[in-house]
């Protein structure tokens, strides 16, 4: 049994996820920093195919998605955001509208 183009997309973005180096933006190695440029505009694209392609939902998706990340680091920002959440909100703030 085959799974779907939507199945695969998912499949690919909750593995990304899953791996992604959330602090690669404070390395001082180049290629650390590079390859988590390339990871986030992989996530961005896949996000992009479910929702803007595929509509599926933006706020389930990114419940979801959060789920997957697991909890936030307590750097906080004002709106009580540690940096992983502030790097998923920026994922989904083109889809969802009290993110903007």
């Amino acid at each position: 049994m085959s799974i779907s183009v939507i199945e695969q997309i998912q499949s690919d973005l909750y593995n990304l996820v899953q791996m992604h180096d959330w602090s690669h933006m404070m390395s001082d190695s180049h290629q650390v920093w590079e390859s988590g440029m390339k990871a986030e505009k992989q996530i961005q694209a896949k996000i992009h195919a479910l929702i803007a392609v595929h509509r599926e939902d933006a706020e389930g998706l990114y419940k979801y998605i959060k789920e997957i990340a697991g909890e936030d680091y307590s750097d906080y920002d004002s709106k009580g955001n540690g940096l992983k959440y502030r790097v998923i909100n920026s994922w989904f703030k083109p889809y969802i509208d009290e993110l903007k």
